[in-house]
């Protein structure tokens, strides 16, 4: 919860936290930690923020963020796969939940 607080109140001095601008909103901050978090499991929270920043800095784009694999439960929604990826996608972060779904549809270049 720290370092989601830090990394939000950095992208809103900088103007940079507006999902309907174009930017990263709540969600995907909360899902970008997340997955540090996942891959730095027993780090503090000062050296959590520093690897935030260097693994979405070196980050290959428009390869999606993912929690977890996305997974069809059989409702007829409509889940995000690869495969339905298009050029309009330029940074795919994905939910965790079900039905997955691209939460940075607005996003620009």
């Amino acid at each position: 919860l720290t370092v989601v607080r830090c990394v939000r109140k950095w992208a809103k001095a900088r103007g940079l936290y507006s999902n309907k601008m174009g930017y990263w909103g709540g969600v995907n901050i909360n899902i970008a930690v997340a997955l540090c978090v996942q891959l730095y499991p027993n780090t503090s929270p000062a050296s959590l923020l520093r690897k935030f920043f260097l693994v979405f800095r070196t980050w290959r784009w428009p390869n999606p963020v993912m929690l977890t694999k996305p997974h069809d439960a059989g409702y007829g929604l409509q889940v995000w796969s690869p495969q339905a990826h298009n050029a309009r996608q330029v940074a795919p972060i994905i939910t965790p939940a079900y039905p997955a779904m691209n939460s940075t549809l607005a996003m620009s270049r």
